[in-house]
């Protein structure tokens, strides 16, 4: 096993005054069996031995900080960061010359070709099963094998993907191959941008192969699945959502492909077509790119549990209704008990000897390779057919682990497959910095029509944690680099052009009514987290005030603005609470209300519609995460005012980016409704808590807090002076339609954006805008003068402010009941 691999003795290349030796047992990408480099990798080799260790270390920070900057990232499930993590990109590519390329590229198109026309057969007239080709047992008895799809509408293999690992004699071998939803393309890309950026012209000049034809060509295959061929096709991406390992790349080709990014509860199934669910109506979806696995895609035929899916999805597709890239049914495909036939199949459908091999494999339910596997299971990999399940290591397990895997392959033979252990080849990698080298598996990529597949010049190479595992995967430590295909000729900055072949045109990306509700609702927890915060520091200032001197008119300020507090969070104390007490519930997040528990929810929901930002607005969102993570890890030994303002500020500026980023039409709509919504609604609820609370002994006290948590002090004081009578502080924070922290701003802000929603069905627009001027027409009449003493605020004010809180609630519910919900009317049985 890897552990007894020893250096080679191998001349080596000096590499910043430290060996780079390639491995005894493997093939080295970089270096010959005599230490000669390699002509492709010369560029490289140059730039090694005369770059300084700190260079190298330099290099991989500048990665790491640009893909942070980002908001590359990719979940470890058992991570603490979690899908916070950023991507571990090595900056140093992996490097292929165009001799080393071709069989790949022809092998891999061979390769998609032939998977197509198996998963066509095996839901169709299964002549491979019938004629003896693939043992029928292998095929039936998979738990990923989807009977139900038998007989569906024939659909291709859009995006298809193979791991493939060199060997010791630099002969190419598939591991592994991806029919279901192949991830990694999006991840190429930004490798790519990284790397390239990182890795100047002045480091190394190479022409590169571009990837832009490759996601050209995929668009177009993936349009041409759409039933109607006569209209825009409107394309969706399935995605699990937040929690999935690779959400950032879901959102990022969405974003990159100009298409809507949905989760199942976007998307409903009627009379066999399926709909998007839109702030809108409904909306017919033409091609599905799925990246949710098989058995979760519909609760109705597949796994009932699944909350991941679309209930009727595999009726649309077995219609014909809705074209899928991939389709359902692919995911056996995956199973490495395909491999051992897969040449028979290639001479069965094809007519052709298999161009890529594959990794000796063995299975199990055939009594020869079932004999073979048990007496050599020390040397071999062990896998289930079911590529989720176990694997394990042969040369790893004890004896007592070996005889236990024995039994449960002897109880049921057809679950496993025995496979070679290969040893991987090498390539350099940036070890802090140090130049080591690592295994490698490399992912290719083919989008097609089911025939004819255009392969990605690369594709992403993952690289193992150390020298000593052949265990290559991200989930377990490993790196990812770009590849880099080189041309013959040209320049690095050259491009390949795109295909003159015209592009059919498709509709463009629409908002979905879960993210408008995400949009909504991000805007309301941060203006409500603003508003908690400007009201603990108007009451933390005053309470410092009252410690340091004692007086009682402070101590009867700080009780009267208690309760406008607690109308954000419950403060669950009695008495007057600390400061201490107030630093614990602000970064508390399980206290509902707080600001923590408030920005956590602003977060996912940022997280949840991470397609729409750009990078500025994402950098915003990442940089107030990490305040918040600073501030409740240190919260101990920080001051409470030591966050207060860079909370404020951080705020800001998220909301800022995203007002001058997002177009109203993209999403902007929402977040400033939920915004206008919120501010109103904190406004109203603030001051009527603080009506209830004013007597003759606080109520010039009050006045100026009050002003102070609205932000709102100095601009009444350049307006109307130092003194504060009943008559300014309403006319200020109520009905000045010039103070832009004013409820009368607020709601007024409320009625233009209105003409921006599309009437529903049901409701129209009338009924939103009869709750806006429902609001509006008070205010716009009221006087001030009406409530200039204390005796008028607490008789008149309150009241009016009350029914004002009512008909703004209202507002709100006929928001969320006409464009966030899309309920399926209930079929009534009469008897």
């Amino acid at each position: 096993m890897s552990e007894n691999i020893a250096p080679s003795s191998q001349p080596s290349l000096d590499l910043t005054g430290l060996p780079y030796s390639p491995l005894a047992t493997a093939f080295d990408e970089m270096l010959g069996s005599g230490g000669e480099v390699r002509p492709h990798w010369r560029a490289f080799a140059d730039y090694f031995s005369r770059v300084s260790r700190d260079n190298l270390g330099q290099l991989r920070r500048d990665a790491l900080r640009r893909l942070k900057e980002q908001g590359v990232n990719y979940h470890v499930y058992d991570d603490p960061q979690g899908m916070r993590r950023t991507w571990q990109l090595d900056p140093l590519p992996m490097v292929m010359s165009e001799a080393d390329w071709s069989p790949i590229e022809t092998g891999l198109q061979q390769r998609a070709h032939l998977f197509s026309r198996v998963l066509a057969d095996l839901l169709g007239p299964q002549t491979c099963l019938k004629q003896g080709v693939l043992p029928p047992e292998l095929v039936l008895q998979h738990p990923g094998f989807l009977r139900s799809m038998m007989g569906s509408a024939a659909l291709p293999l859009s995006l298809f993907a193979a791991d493939l690992a060199r060997g010791p004699d630099g002969a190419w071998w598939v591991l592994a191959d991806r029919t279901q939803g192949p991830s990694g393309a999006g991840y190429v890309l930004e490798a790519r941008m990284v790397t390239k950026r990182v890795l100047s012209q002045n480091a190394v000049d190479y022409a590169i192969a571009p990837l832009a034809q490759f996601f050209y060509h995929f668009k177009r295959h993936v349009a041409a699945l759409a039933p109607d061929q006569q209209k825009e096709p409107t394309i969706v991406l399935l995605s699990p959502g937040i929690g999935n390992e690779v959400y950032f790349e879901h959102a990022y080709l969405a974003a990159q492909l100009g298409i809507t990014l949905v989760q199942g509860d976007d998307l409903t199934v009627r009379q066999g077509k399926v709909y998007l669910k839109t702030v809108d109506d409904l909306q017919q979806v033409d091609v599905i790119i799925r990246r949710v696995d098989d058995a979760f895609c519909d609760p109705l035929n597949f796994r009932a549990d699944s909350m991941l899916g679309v209930p009727g999805l595999a009726q649309a597709q077995a219609l014909g209704r809705v074209g899928m890239a991939n389709p359902l049914g692919g995911g056996f495909l995956e199973s490495p008990a395909m491999l051992p036939f897969l040449p028979a199949l290639s001479k069965h459908f094809l007519a052709e000897e298999l161009k890529l091999p594959n990794v000796a494999t063995w299975w199990c339910g055939q009594e020869k390779e079932l004999k073979h596997v048990l007496q050599n299971l020390d040397d071999l990999v062990i896998k289930t057919v079911d590529r989720h399940a176990l694997v394990r290591f042969g040369p790893k397990m004890s004896a007592r682990e070996r005889d236990a895997l024995k039994r449960r392959i002897q109880a049921e033979p057809w679950r496993y497959v025995g496979q070679e252990l290969l040893s991987f080849s090498t390539t350099p990698t940036l070890v802090g910095s140090e130049i080591q080298p690592r295994h490698l598996v490399l992912r290719g990529f083919a989008a097609g029509d089911g025939e004819q597949y255009d392969v990605m010049p690369g594709g992403l190479t993952r690289v193992s944690p150390d020298a000593h595992t052949f265990l290559v995967s991200s989930q377990s430590g490993g790196w990812s680099k770009d590849t880099w295909l080189l041309k013959s000729s040209g320049s690095m900055r050259d491009v390949l052009r795109l295909s003159p072949t015209k592009q059919r045109r498709i509709a463009s990306a629409v908002l979905t009514s879960r993210a408008a509700e995400n949009l909504f609702w991000l805007a309301r927890y941060l203006e409500r987290t603003e508003s908690l915060l400007r009201h603990i520091r108007a009451y933390v200032r005053r309470l410092e005030n009252y410690i340091d001197y004692g007086f009682d008119t402070d101590k009867a300020v700080l009780e009267g603005m208690l309760p406008a507090v607690e109308a954000f969070c419950s403060l669950d104390r009695e008495g007057l609470p600390t400061v201490e007490d107030l630093k614990q519930y602000v970064l508390d997040s399980s206290r509902i209300g707080g600001v923590a528990f408030n920005l956590r929810g602003a977060i996912n929901s940022a997280y949840t519609v991470r397609d729409l930002w750009s990078g500025d607005c994402w950098r915003a969102v990442e940089e107030l995460e990490e305040l918040l993570e600073y501030s409740e890890k240190n919260r101990s030994v920080l001051a409470l005012d030591q966050f207060i303002q860079p909370f404020l500020t951080a705020l800001l500026a998220f909301l800022g980016a995203s007002q001058e980023s997002l177009a109203l039409n993209q999403g902007g709509l929402w977040l400033q409704l939920g915004r206008r919504l919120e501010r109103a609604q904190n406004t109203l609820s603030s001051t009527h808590k603080i009506c209830a609370e004013l007597n003759e002994d606080n109520e010039a006290g009050l006045r100026e807090m009050l002003l102070e948590a609205h932000d709102c002090l100095s601009s009444h004081r350049r307006r109307y002076g130092t003194e504060l009578p009943f008559y300014t502080l309403w006319k200020h924070l109520l009905l000045e339609p010039t103070n832009p922290r004013s409820l009368v701003y607020a709601v007024s802000e409320l009625e233009p954006l209105l003409s921006y929603l599309n009437p529903t069905p049901q409701q129209g627009l009338i009924g939103l805008e009869k709750n806006v001027l429902a609001i509006l027409t008070p205010l716009r009449l009221a006087d001030a003068v009406e409530w200039r003493d204390l005796e008028l605020t607490q008789t008149e004010l309150a009241p009016f402010l009350q029914n004002l809180t009512q008909q703004l609630n209202q507002f709100g519910l006929n928001i969320e009941h006409q464009y966030f919900k899309h309920a399926q009317p209930l079929t009534r049985f009469m008897r």
